[in-house]
């Protein structure tokens, strides 16, 4: 049995080791049929007060950042532009509004407003309002 679950674990650690990652500029998430996917973009401008959020900010598209939220039955998703590449967040339990986190970045929208912070560093905190096109 060890030798098998050895070779299974071998096996799998070779799936997923990075040289043997390829790149992509695109992928596709299979859902079951018939699922409604709902997409909207939505256009923020955000601030951030003291050394810490600036910081964070810089990370942000400096005028405006175009979010895109992706609905499929259970899959709820938030994809924006961080320092210049997209990053696909995935939606969190929140007690209020929807929360979606990647990495250790955190996008929490409210209504009109959302919120992007860092695990990294609790005093960081950017603040976003919904702006019309």
């Amino acid at each position: 049995m060890r030798k098998y679950s050895f070779g299974l674990m071998a096996v799998l650690c070779l799936g997923i080791n990075p040289a043997f990652a390829s790149k992509v500029t695109s992928f596709q998430i299979k859902l079951a049929s018939p699922t409604t996917v709902d997409r909207q973009t939505v256009l923020y401008t955000c601030q951030g007060n003291g050394e810490a959020a600036k910081e964070l900010l810089s990370r942000l598209p400096q005028k405006r950042v175009a979010v895109q939220y992706i609905n499929a039955d259970a899959i709820s998703l938030a994809v924006l532009p961080i320092e210049g590449h997209m990053q696909v967040f995935s939606n969190v339990i929140a007690a209020d509004g929807a929360k979606y986190a990647a990495a250790q970045y955190v996008w929490w929208n409210k209504g009109n407003d959302a919120f992007f912070s860092s695990e990294m560093d609790d005093k960081a905190l950017v603040t976003c309002h919904a702006v019309s096109k």
